[in-house]
């Protein structure tokens, strides 16, 4: 029986009162963005040692940073402009039209926002979202042109916006000018790799993977502070009790957030360690020296082997990837050549979360075996040693 049946009786609506619903949904929202705006500024979530609203929000009603985000914004902007605070309790604008008109809410256009709301407000009221859409951006753009009208021109800003979600992905929103817009879009289309007639990913997908391929690229290749093959200072804290298991817990020091097993047992591969001793209470009480997971000369050693991404039909060279223990480390499998292939981020993470077995035949060929009995091979791309190197 689905949810729908469960609760039929309280759900029994029909399309006049569903919308009836939602337009009450609505102005509890405007009122809710209201009523935090005040809690802000009025500081007052701050009795209990939160830093900001958001954190506050996070820790007391168990909400997401982009859920929060989204309402303190609202609120903010409701609060700056009270034609459209108005509007939104009154019913005249929608949830939806309020959200486009927060793309104002910014310093440049305070002032002539300010002089012209009401104007604005009183137009927007008459249309759908998609005119909605269409008449803020016109208005932004004519703003502009009087903003920007004899001063010299200004190098318009970049934005990034990210937040994780409670599934732990992450979701953000992007503002790039020209500029900057066409290196993304070539960097996007440089890292997608098509992986032959066995690739089913959609352009979406393959255009994500080459982004988290372009990450872990720079990671892996920056020239700052890090290891001495340059790879990615992410800091972890695991428990040596639970590594040891086909799911190890860990958490990324930067962020406090717990990470997914397979993305714990990418870094563990090829990585560098620190032992700390803690006492029975949990206080750290040795640092052990850093020792390193794959030697850099044993790297070279399998990247002259490899040539590259050992994962059928990855073509990524060398520079864009890890050595992934075949016998897992955490399982007591050595740090040595035959034990040892190459993978790029994206494909290292898969073979752990996917829990594929690995093995390396004669001749150096990866034999790969999926959990449901496919299997498939591939063979190196660089000169294989005739012997292990000794």
């Amino acid at each position: 029986m689905s949810a729908v049946d469960v609760h039929a009786e309280q759900i029994l609506l029909t399309p006049t009162e569903a919308l009836a619903a939602v337009t009450a949904w609505e102005l509890q929202g405007t009122l809710l963005a209201l009523a935090l705006r005040r809690i802000e500024t009025s500081g007052v979530f701050g009795v209990d040692g939160s830093v900001s609203m958001k954190a506050w929000l996070r820790d007391q009603a168990r909400m997401t940073d982009q859920t929060a985000g989204d309402l303190l914004a609202t609120g903010r902007f409701l609060d700056n402009n009270t034609a459209f605070a108005q509007a939104a309790v009154s019913g005249q604008l929608s949830g939806g039209q309020v959200t486009v008109a927060r793309r104002l809410g910014k310093p440049k256009y305070a002032a002539l926002l300010a002089e012209q709301q009401h104007d604005l407000v009183e137009t927007l009221a008459a249309l759908d979202i998609n005119d909605t859409l269409t008449s803020v951006s016109h208005w932004k753009t004519r703003a502009d042109a009087v903003l920007d009208e004899g001063q010299p021109p200004i190098e318009q800003p970049c934005e990034l916006t990210l937040a994780r979600t409670l599934d732990n992905r992450l979701h953000g929103h992007l503002s790039l000018h020209d500029a900057a817009a066409t290196e993304l879009e070539k960097a996007i289309q440089n890292a997608q790799a098509w992986e032959g007639k066995d690739d089913t990913r959609t352009v979406a997908e393959r255009q994500g993977d080459a982004l988290y391929d372009i990450a872990a690229f720079f990671n892996g290749n920056h020239d700052s502070d890090g290891t001495p093959r340059h790879l990615p200072h992410v800091t972890i804290s695991a428990d040596i009790t639970t590594i040891i298991t086909n799911t190890p817990q860990a958490t990324n020091d930067d962020t406090g957030r717990p990470m997914s097993p397979a993305c714990t047992a990418t870094y563990l591969c090829d990585c560098k360690i620190h032992v700390i001793l803690r006492d029975a209470n949990g206080t750290p009480q040795t640092f052990g020296d850093t020792t390193y997971s794959v030697p850099r000369s044993l790297f070279r050693q399998v990247a002259a082997r490899d040539g590259g991404c050992r994962f059928p039909g990855c073509n990524r060279p060398v520079r864009w990837t890890d050595a992934h223990h075949i016998k897992y480390w955490e399982h007591g499998g050595p740090t040595d050549y035959d034990n040892l292939l190459l993978l790029c981020r994206r494909h290292h993470t898969y073979v752990h979360s996917q829990l594929l077995d690995l093995t390396l035949l004669p001749g150096a060929t990866a034999h790969f075996t999926w959990t449901d009995g496919r299997e498939r091979t591939s063979h190196p791309r660089g000169a294989p040693p005739t012997r292990p190197p000794g």
